[in-house]
């Protein structure tokens, strides 16, 4: 279907949207039962196995939503991990005795988005003071806290971006990780294809209670 076939911001897309949100809502609530409910690293394959099952209505919602809209983001990403998975199925079919069937360069990026929410500002300041006192011997007291963005910045470079949900005075709300795989030609330069999205290898997206 073309844009131009499309008939937005109709009653009818509205309540498709409105359905798939509520079927979204329950999947994403069975995703965190089957999820909370894993233990340990040898739980790992049912985590799985529940993003697996969630796909689908993340997708519906996206589809509705782009009926209704034209616009499909932020869900609508995801279609290329589906698309994805498909391709790797047709090329695991078709090869044959002469080994894989790409023979290319994959380059890799891991994305991570942290979202916290601040519950103490002085604390978080103060912690970031210290942080900067034991990366940097010697530094003053009113260093490395001084704004809640230099804060984090030297927690991050003491403990890692993933302490930041023990650090005082935030409290985290939610996590995404994205992994994004490009093809890259042997022998090229890997900077010539540095603007090129890339496909959607996996994903994760957790919600913490508040």
């Amino acid at each position: 279907m073309s844009d131009d076939d499309l008939t937005q911001w109709t009653p009818d897309g509205a309540a498709r949207l409105r359905a798939a949100a509520a079927e979204l809502a329950a999947a994403v609530t069975a995703h965190a039962d089957a999820v909370t409910a894993v233990t340990g690293d040898d739980g790992m394959p049912e985590v799985f196995a529940a993003s697996d099952r969630l796909l689908p209505a993340v997708l519906a919602y996206a589809d509705a939503q782009f009926d209704l809209t034209g616009n499909d983001f932020p869900f609508g990403v995801l279609h290329s991990y589906e698309d994805d998975e498909a391709d790797e199925a047709d090329d695991d079919a078709g090869a044959g005795d002469d080994g894989p069937a790409g023979s290319g360069t994959t380059e890799v990026s891991v994305l991570q988005r942290h979202d916290l929410r601040v519950t103490d500002e002085a604390a978080v300041l103060a912690a970031g003071r210290r942080a900067y006192l034991r990366t940097t011997p010697g530094g003053g007291e009113g260093d490395g806290g001084t704004d809640l963005g230099r804060a984090l910045s030297q927690l991050a470079a003491a403990d890692g971006w993933n302490s930041l949900g023990d650090v005082p005075g935030l409290r985290p709300t939610g996590r995404s990780v994205l992994v994004v795989g490009r093809e890259l030609d042997p022998g090229a330069d890997p900077d010539d294809d540095a603007d090129e999205g890339g496909e959607l290898l996996y994903s994760q997206q957790d919600v913490f209670p508040g």
